[in-house]
């Protein structure tokens, strides 16, 4: 049984991956997740995970949904924190980095299957909540308002 598990788990070990020296100017990518939830089916075998954020390239931002299978998970960013990350194929899979707690030039790799969307997600009391373009833009034109 264990090697089963064993053989069963490695491709999805392999998947994350610890890097040292990562050039992270390869990675244009602002992810912020907003929700997320995993479970590992077996007790010492792959996690499934999944969950909504946004994604910001440049001055554009858009709500995406995703889902991952790893070895570990990763969770919701916290405040202004940001994953960075790199497209695969363009809206449909990226390559995120989440830093190794501890160290400041170590990363993992999670391949993420993604949907894009036309709205933005926000922090609602139960999860992620899509609202459009336009009130996205207010709320963050009003935030910058209260600052002065």
């Amino acid at each position: 049984m264990r090697k089963f598990a064993l053989a069963v788990c490695v491709p999805f070990l392999l998947s994350v991956t610890l890097l040292a020296g990562k050039n992270l100017a390869d990675y244009p990518l602002q992810i912020q997740v907003i929700e997320s939830h995993w479970n590992r089916p077996w007790r010492s075998g792959p996690v499934d995970g999944w969950g909504r954020g946004d994604v910001k390239d440049g001055d554009s931002i858009r709500g995406f949904d995703f889902s991952y299978t790893s070895g570990e998970p990763f969770h919701r960013t916290i405040g202004d924190a940001r994953y960075l990350a790199k497209w695969k194929k363009d809206g449909l899979k990226m390559e995120m980095l989440v830093g190794e707690i501890g160290s400041t030039d170590r990363f993992l790799t999670y391949d993420v299957k993604t949907s894009l969307r036309d709205d933005v997600y926000v922090r609602g009391h139960d999860g992620a909540i899509a609202i459009s373009q336009e009130e996205y833009k207010a709320r963050a034109k009003n935030k910058d308002n209260d600052k002065d």
